[in-house]
């Protein structure tokens, strides 16, 4: 009995120790997932962030003019002096409509791959020019000059906007950098010639886009109604943001989606034109679609290896049980190698993965791992059909945590209901076993021996 229990002490210790080695896998997992995030950072600043598209909306200078009097010590008017204040008026589109694909880019930095875009397509609208009328003024009488006007496309990274070849009233205007915005200061504008002639007139606008980004696509609506149809031979999307799409379709072969979006539905109108001047910008309405991988093999490899312990102390249960039942006299280095062996395969899934796809390394570290552990256990069992079926099962509960894996939603249940059907096997086969009389009986082998 002494012995037993000296054992047991030893299997405790090898259990933690081997627990610990399991907390360093998963610090190697999460070394490749920083890896993989240096890298998306990398192919970002190299090529462009994820954008956000707001636009186009018109901004209107204008000059107000009045004469303020000069009051004399005796309240009579002395003389009048000019007096002219600048104003800036964005006015915002009356209706938009995206019609663009997104075509797939992926950059690699190493072994990591990264999911790049290119947007493109077209942005049709109509603008409503403010009549004179209708502009703000800082004086009861006073007379109003537009100066000139400007349609604006703002964009969160401007290195990606590849092409912007913006069409107003069927003529062709030239774009330049910047939206002379204090803040959202990234994007494009094209001055409006005889803008003063436009005052109270409803114009239209077609912009041929082509633009670059990483893992995401957003657009604000800043229309009365905003529309977008966008189509992608990528066949995982995530669609976020305020707004779902109004339909969608997702296949294989890619997805199509259109959002309907009302002014009615969205403050976006009201606080962007604030965010144009907030330091620190405002939350504003959008609708986005990324493309995601359907099995990211870093949180895969990362999930997996928080069941370390468990196979472990199920693995090591499973040998000092067959221990206790078949008289067997297993020494402590045998544990280790077992519960080493168990590590080896979530270090192996890793470095497969990253070059097989996940599904391949799993089915490649598992497959190696529970042969090495069946051939070895054939001998400490010394008996094939005793090993065989101990390697069935733990074949068989390897093909569980998979399963666990691919049904995260369900992960709970499914992993409590294995842990349920693993000791009520356990309780059944062993309810016929008189504990004290093994135990005695292997504390007199011991000290027979």
């Amino acid at each position: 009995m002494r012995s037993f229990l000296f054992k047991m002490l030893m299997i405790g210790v090898l259990a933690v120790l081997l627990f610990v080695a399991g907390t360093m896998v998963r610090g190697v997992v999460s070394d490749r997932i920083m890896n993989r995030d240096v890298a998306r950072a990398s192919i970002a600043e190299s090529l462009a962030e994820s954008q956000t598209l707001a636009g186009l909306v018109l901004v209107v200078d204008y000059t107000e003019r009045w004469n303020e009097p000069v009051l004399g010590k005796d309240g009579s008017v002395l003389r009048q002096d000019a007096r002219t204040l600048k104003h800036e008026m964005i006015v915002l589109p009356e209706m938009l409509k995206l019609n663009a694909a997104l075509r797939s880019d992926p950059r690699h930095r190493g072994i990591f791959h990264i999911n790049a875009y290119v947007l493109e397509g077209k942005l049709a609208g109509a603008l409503k020019m403010p009549a004179l009328e209708s502009l703000v003024r800082s004086q009861p009488v006073s007379t109003l000059r537009i100066n000139g006007a400007r349609a604006v496309l703002a964009v969160s990274d401007p290195r990606g906007l590849r092409k912007a070849v913006l069409k107003l009233d069927n003529q062709l205007l030239a774009m330049e950098a910047g939206t002379g915005f204090e803040q959202m200061s990234s994007g494009a504008h094209a001055s409006l010639p005889n803008a003063d002639t436009l005052a109270g007139r409803t114009v239209n606008f077609e912009l041929a886009l082509e633009l670059a980004g990483t893992d995401a696509f957003r657009m604000v609506p800043l229309a009365r109604e905003t529309s977008a149809q966008l189509n992608s031979a990528w066949p995982h999307p995530s669609f976020g943001g305020r707004f779902l799409p109004v339909t969608r379709t997702i296949s294989d072969k890619g997805f199509e989606a259109e959002w309907q979006i009302s002014a009615l539905a969205s403050n976006a109108r009201q606080t962007w034109q604030a965010a144009t001047r907030a330091p620190s910008g405002l939350a504003v309405d959008a609708f986005a679609v990324s493309m995601i991988d359907p099995v990211d093999i870093y949180s895969m490899s990362d999930r997996a290896s928080k069941y370390a312990e468990l196979f472990i102390a199920l693995t090591l249960g499973a040998f000092l049980l067959f221990e206790l039942l078949r008289r067997l006299n297993l020494h402590p280095m045998n544990y280790l190698l077992i519960g080493a062996a168990l590590l080896i395969f979530f270090l192996m899934l890793l470095s497969l993965s990253e070059q097989l796809g996940f599904g391949l390394a799993y089915l490649a570290a598992a497959s190696a791992c529970v042969l090495l552990i069946g051939f070895y256990s054939a001998h400490l069992l010394r008996s094939l059909c005793l090993a065989t079926g101990f390697t069935l099962g733990l074949g068989a509960l390897y093909g569980a945590l998979y399963v666990i894996l691919l049904s995260e939603q369900n992960a709970l249940l499914m992993g409590s209901l294995l842990l349920f059907a693993l000791l009520a096997c356990v309780m059944v086969a062993t309810r016929k076993v008189d504990w004290h009389a093994l135990l005695a009986v292997r504390g007199e082998d011991k000290t027979l021996s």
